[in-house]
């Protein structure tokens, strides 16, 4: 059953191409909860299968995952900033995010579970898209970059989900590390 359920899964990727990867990905950019290891897994295995190429795939995934991110950006910096104006949340959004802003938006697409979500404060901070789009780019460069790989590896088996965990943590470990980094510099600073 498992493995009828896989073998569906990989024929949904591989007849969904480039451009389905890139909506789905679009999806995961965005405020919609849908796992990007279900799309980006069978896709590294068609690469590695040769089915795929795999510089397209990350592209075009990170390309969707951008474009996701843009439409969580101009939401919340046209529509919810309207509607949350004068509270005071968003003068602390504003003040976290014009102290770091920039560390924030490279660094949680990295990690499981805010990518998605970064670019709401950065939307309704008003960043300039000269350093949000760059930052959010590169960031999911190697989100996509690391999945497809574990599915190019390992497949899409048990074993690959076990990658994505020990990666994912890993991954968790070098954010934690340069956060603690940056953390310590600005307390240096202030200093």
């Amino acid at each position: 059953m498992f493995h009828d359920l896989l073998e569906m899964v990989i024929n949904f990727v591989n007849s969904i191409g480039y451009l389905g990867v890139y909506l789905y990905m679009v999806m995961v950019g965005t405020f919609i909860p849908v796992p990007s290891e279900l799309v980006l897994l069978p896709a590294g295995y068609l690469a590695a299968k040769g089915e795929k190429n795999l510089f397209l795939l990350w592209i075009s995934g990170a390309l969707g995952s951008l474009t996701g991110a843009l439409i969580n950006y101009f939401l919340a910096k046209y529509l919810v900033n309207k509607l949350l104006k004068d509270k005071p949340i968003i003068k602390k959004v504003n003040n976290f995010w014009n102290a770091h802003g920039k560390i924030s938006a490279f660094l949680a697409p990295l990690t499981p579970g805010l990518g998605q979500y970064i670019s709401i404060p950065a939307g309704l901070s008003h960043m300039p898209l000269r350093w949000f789009i760059p930052l959010t780019f590169s960031a999911n460069l190697i989100w996509v970059g690391f999945m497809l790989m574990i599915g190019y590896l390992f497949g899409t088996g048990e074993k690959a989900h076990k990658g994505v965990v020990l990666g994912s943590l890993v991954l968790l470990g070098g954010v934690i590390i340069i956060a603690s980094i940056y953390v310590f510099r600005e307390l240096k600073k202030e200093k």
